[in-house]
């Protein structure tokens, strides 16, 4: 069994259960589409109301999750017994919210998760100033057939970053 798996049970049967918005994002995501093997930690990016952000932090700390920081930005968590850690992340932008709402269903030792497309991943890495440009290169040159250019160049733009967008396809056609 995958050592993500016991996770990723637990977690999509509270999100499934509970109909919260949400979507894997990361390691996970970028393993789902053959860019690595290890998951060190899970990034969940969730569409919460303040009511449910405190029932899903209570049912996390239940299910034996410590929170390493307050609820300002992503909140890491570790689990007491060990294994992956927690990334979770509010969906607070429309750049967010679009992830969500382009989310592609994965499977992995029969789970079925939601990841975000691969448009919207590559522009969340190019946004996150700690991802490494050239990872996102590889994953762009992978997939560069399959993509929807026009997404990926208007939101971009929208979001500010179309001059790294450029310069990370340049890198990618290296």
């Amino acid at each position: 069994m995958d050592p993500v798996s016991p996770l990723l049970r637990t977690l999509c049967r509270y999100l499934d259960g509970n109909e919260l918005f949400h979507a894997f994002t990361g390691e996970l995501a970028l393993r789902m589409l053959g860019m690595g093997t290890e998951v060190g930690t899970v990034e969940l990016t969730v569409n919460l109301t303040p009511e449910e952000r405190a029932k899903l932090l209570n049912f996390l700390e239940q299910e034996g999750f410590v929170m390493e920081d307050r609820w300002r930005g992503p909140v890491p968590m570790r689990h007491r017994g060990g294994g992956p850690g927690l990334r979770l992340r509010l969906a607070g932008s429309s750049a967010d919210m679009a992830a969500i709402g382009r989310r592609v269903p994965v499977t992995l030792d029969f789970q079925t998760f939601f990841i975000p497309s691969t448009e919207d991943l590559i522009l969340g890495l190019i946004q996150d100033d700690e991802a490494p440009m050239e990872m996102t290169a590889r994953l762009y040159a992978k997939w560069k057939n399959y993509l929807d250019m026009e997404y990926l160049v208007a939101s971009a733009r929208s979001r500010g970053i179309y001059d790294r967008f450029i310069r990370m396809k340049r890198d990618a056609e290296k």
